[in-house]
């Protein structure tokens, strides 16, 4: 039997800055991923970091070595409607709002600074079944009993444990596209009957996430690219930019995911293992990121039930407000109901107008609720 004083399921990005943190505040993980070593490495898709996710990267070392593009404005407007906001970067004193970076660039730049900090990282090692043992858990690795005093489970879907599950009947296609005039390193966000859609500044083009019935997601990411394009064009006529080129397109049905209570006092979850989001305002992986850091100030002193009892208290307020906030946002944005159209109106004009209203929205979107 091999012992862990802390064991993590899962070397995604959410996964490896727990490790990282951890480490920092002297405790000893082994991180184990089912999968191979490169999967998460090759990964194309694009996401978005709040400044404060950029402020944990840098606490734990690995911000420099993660290439990104900075969001230094965003947009929100829906369509069919009146009513815009704009924040900006420089209203608020900093150099961005946040940063587009594609996942495998994190998820290489976190493994190299867990692996010359000597953290252990085993991939092909897939979690098996785990109980309560005396002081902590018993868990299988491999074949491989493992003795721990916390098992950090961020492995993946929330729906592993007892989730409550909310469909959003939506699908997005995600994708890059190209202009030929830049991006000025502003984001949009556009609230349409059928979903919201985002473009988010990377490198020289922009990501695209567009939501949409899932029926029509299929249809549009099967056309031919110029056909895809000339839909896009269409759809973002609110943005002054004309698509050139586009990448390989993908689809993601959206749910919400929330995972139910754990079940031992020494088992913790975090990032997509803890909830999974709807993409809108891209929230998922900076509360995922919050958890992970804010677990390893809780254990500075070591793992106890009575720190990770004071985790999970101090998480729960900003995670609730996150998951609500997101399921808001698609509830109310996603259909035509005239009335509700010309409320999110009279909203999104009121934070325009109002500093200390934006100002507040921006803190929220930056670093959660506290």
């Amino acid at each position: 039997m091999k012992a862990a004083p802390i064991l993590i399921a899962g070397a995604g990005p959410v996964g490896l800055a727990a490790a990282i943190a951890l480490q920092g505040r002297g405790q000893q993980p082994l991180l184990i991923d089912a999968r191979a070593r490169n999967a998460g490495v090759r990964d194309p898709r694009a996401i978005a970091l709040s400044h404060g996710s950029r402020l944990i990267l840098e606490r734990i070392g690995a911000w420099d070595k993660i290439v990104a593009t900075p969001i230094r404005a965003i947009e929100v407007s829906q369509d069919g409607g009146f009513g815009r906001t704009h924040i900006s970067a420089s209203d608020h004193g900093i150099e961005a709002l946040g940063y587009v970076t594609r996942l495998g660039n994190l998820t290489t730049a976190l493994l190299e600074t867990a692996v010359a900090l000597g953290i252990e990282v085993r991939f092909a090692s897939a979690l098996g079944r785990a109980s309560m043992a005396p002081g902590g858990m018993l868990a299988e690795v491999g074949g491989t009993a493992v003795e721990t005093s916390l098992l950090v489970r961020a492995e993946g879907s929330a729906a592993a444990q007892d989730a409550s599950t909310r469909d959003y009947h939506q699908s997005a296609i995600v994708c890059e596209v190209w202009c030929p005039h830049g991006h000025r390193f502003r984001a949009h966000e556009r609230f349409t009957r059928e979903g919201p859609l985002a473009l988010l500044p990377l490198d020289t083009g922009f990501s695209i996430v567009w939501c949409m019935q899932p029926a029509r997601a299929l249809q549009l990411a099967g056309l031919p690219a110029a056909d895809f394009i000339a839909a896009l064009q269409q759809a973002t006529r609110f943005a002054p930019y004309q698509w050139s080129r586009v990448c390989e397109r993908h689809i993601y049905p959206l749910q919400l995911l929330r995972r139910g209570a754990d079940t031992a006092a020494r088992e913790a979850a975090l990032g997509n293992a803890a909830q999974s989001l709807h993409p809108v305002a891209g929230q998922g992986f900076n509360l995922g990121l919050r958890d992970a850091f804010e677990l390893a100030l809780a254990l500075e002193d070591g793992v106890s039930d009575h720190a990770l009892a004071l985790w999970r208290e101090r998480r729960r307020v900003d995670r609730d407000a996150m998951i609500s906030t997101t399921d808001r946002y698609v509830t109310l944005f996603s259909n035509d109901f005239a009335p509700l159209r010309m409320a999110r109106g009279l909203g999104l004009t009121l934070i325009d107008l109002l500093p200390p209203l934006r100002a507040a929205v921006a803190r929220h979107m930056m670093f959660g609720v506290r």
